[in-house]
């Protein structure tokens, strides 16, 4: 079951975008990144397993994974196209990344309509998981370390660029700064697993030259067959 910090996450995300577009908003296109290679799984990877820890304005988080568990997601086959936003993070189908310019140990778990990428490695001498968590309804950036407590830890939520809770241009500009501030951390240690993508606010409205960039993982599986 999902701890007191998760279910506060995701109240703060299920409120946000069902749908990225929005009239007089223009988006760039999201096409798959041919340099990368998946390979389907039928189970999460060793070094991927065990409790993992992070806190979030001081309350402790901690999730589980297993060979057929990943947090609050159970292993599935193939994916669920048909599931609701609220319950695509039920499942997860794991595929493992190559190519150039992949970090090593990267995967893909793809939800029903959205997915995280993950990397597994070290950051100031201490195993890290990172996880770079893209629904419809919101983002999540987080980093989980094997111990309870460790500098390194951080979460990072906002919503989808433009969506449906980012009502105001004030909203619009404390997301497009929640996105200068990851995109950094994402494209650094996701490498090609994500690809750049700007949405733009448009010439006129209350949007107006709010330009806002971002890094995705979205669209890839496109190309796969399940």
């Amino acid at each position: 079951m999902m701890n007191r910090l998760t279910k506060m996450i995701g109240a703060a995300l299920v409120a946000a975008s069902l749908g990225l577009v929005v009239s007089g908003i223009s988006q760039a296109p999201e096409t798959a990144n041919a340099a990368v290679k998946t390979h389907k799984l039928t189970s999460l990877p060793k070094a991927f397993r065990g409790t993992w820890y992070t806190s979030y304005k001081g309350k402790g988080r901690k999730i589980k994974a297993s060979a057929k568990k990943f947090d609050i997601s159970t292993y599935r086959h193939a994916l669920d196209r048909n599931s609701y936003s609220a319950a695509s993070e039920q499942y997860f189908t794991p595929y493992r990344l190559s190519g150039k310019k992949i970090h090593k140990q990267t995967l893909y778990l793809l939800n029903g309509i959205g997915l995280s990428t993950v990397r597994r490695t070290t950051i100031k001498g201490k195993p890290v998981l990172i996880q770079y968590n893209e629904q419809e309804h919101g983002t999540i950036l987080t980093i989980f370390t094997r111990t309870k407590k460790a500098s390194v830890q951080k979460v990072y939520s906002g919503f989808n660029p433009f969506g449906m809770s980012v009502y105001t241009r004030k909203d619009a500009l404390k997301n497009r700064k929640f996105y200068r501030t990851i995109d950094p951390i994402v494209r650094k240690q996701f490498g090609a697993a994500v690809k750049k993508k700007v949405d733009k606010g448009g010439k006129t409205g209350k949007f107006k030259h709010i330009n806002v960039v971002s890094y995705t993982a979205y669209g890839f599986w496109e190309g796969i067959a399940n």
